[in-house]
């Protein structure tokens, strides 16, 4: 974020605190409960959002260096990720062209992929290299037989694919003004430093509400983190069916003290953004915490959530690491045991029929944005 859209959102955040208001919507929004239940809708969002759109998968530093690989199975596919030795990012359905094994799995570094079951061997770029008793498939031309490759692209320090094999990956305007944003924060110099797989008894789109609205910090988290922000303040900006909330420590009152022109604001507020569809990436602190959050093919009421951690330079030092642990551990706490249990109680309340729709407050924009763009892209 450049540093004159930093000192915009101060001015807007302290404002809001000095005037004890908030940013609000112009209507109530009422989100029908079938939306979070109903298997049509879930086929319908498989198809138009999580196979015809393209998904973030990781950021740069995921693939550190040219022959790094990494699998990826949270979407629901089988996918493998490369840094080729020319350092472009590669994606390829991890499937032998023989009998459909996988030919990798988690990740490293190498020249290429031995399939477990067989031993036919792929390059790095995908070709069929090698296979044992290459004579007996003569008739199966090698170039005919590569990995099945998926379009991709890295832009911002974020690494997306197109998930559907022959579908051209239409970025050009995917992020529109958002890329140069997020380029400023230089996300491709950030390393993982964990990554948490999770699968909760909770719709995708509930699992994501989660994050769109600082209403209920000082409530459901009175213990964990009410103390460090202020509740129920933030901003929100729409880039498309992209978004920005921006929510201030209760430290953002420091920054009176100082001549505008020094203000360091980020320090000062965690920035969530959703990269439409289901793509959280937050900023707070030093560290960035990327979620991606899917649906469960099966069940609607079900989904599964891979949170990564990065930091911005390589753990090297004990003290260091048990720095980044810490983050990691608060971070699940706040989810897992005080965000994801009542998200799965209100999945369960669906199902008993006491109300026909939910509602998204004045103060809840983010909510009624996310779910209308959701609405508008698969037609529901």
């Amino acid at each position: 974020m450049q540093k004159a859209e930093q000192l915009l959102l101060a001015d807007r955040l302290l404002d809001y605190i000095e005037r004890q208001t908030l940013q609000l919507s112009d209507e109530v929004y009422r989100q029908p409960v079938a939306e979070y239940t109903d298997r049509a809708q879930a086929a319908r969002e498989h198809t138009v959002l999580f196979r015809s759109q393209p998904l973030c998968v990781g950021l740069s530093g995921d693939l550190p260096a040219p022959g790094h690989y990494a699998t990826h199975d949270a979407a629901g596919l089988p996918l493998l990720l490369t840094r080729q030795e020319d350092g472009e990012f590669r994606a390829y359905l991890n499937v032998c062209r023989h009998r459909g094994a996988r030919v990798a799995e988690g990740a490293g570094a190498g020249r290429g992929f031995v399939c477990p079951y067989h031993a036919w061997r792929y390059g790095l770029d995908g070709r069929l290299i090698g296979r044992p008793e290459d004579a007996a498939f003569a008739e199966c031309d090698r170039a005919d037989h590569a990995l099945t490759p998926l379009a991709a692209a890295e832009r911002a320090g974020l690494l997306w694919v197109q998930p559907t094999p022959g579908q051209p990956l239409m970025f050009s305007t995917h992020l529109a003004a958002l890329e140069d944003e997020l380029a400023g924060y230089q996300l491709a110099h950030f390393q993982p430093f964990g990554t948490r797989t999770l699968r909760r008894a909770l719709n995708w789109k509930l699992a994501l509400d989660t994050f769109l609205e600082s209403y209920h910090f000082c409530v459901l988290h009175k213990d964990s983190i009410c103390a460090t922000f202020h509740h129920n303040l933030a901003t929100f900006d729409s880039y498309g069916s992209h978004f920005r909330l921006v929510t201030p420590r209760r430290t953002i009152a420091e920054l009176r003290q100082l001549p505008r022109e020094d203000w360091q604001v980020l320090p000062h507020v965690v920035v969530i953004y959703v990269l439409f569809p289901n793509t959280v990436l937050v900023w707070q602190g030093a560290q960035v915490e990327l979620w991606q959050i899917f649906p469960d093919a099966a069940d609607p009421t079900r989904s599964l959530l891979q949170l990564t951690l990065y930091t911005p330079t390589s753990t090297i030092t004990e003290k260091a690491r048990a720095h980044w642990q810490r983050n990691l551990d608060l971070v699940l706490h706040v989810v897992e045991n005080e965000d994801f249990p009542v998200g799965e109680g209100i999945q369960r309340g669906f199902a008993a029929g006491a109300q026909s729709h939910i509602v998204f407050g004045l103060n809840e924009a983010a909510l009624a944005h996310f779910h209308q763009s959701v609405s508008a892209a698969t037609g529901s």
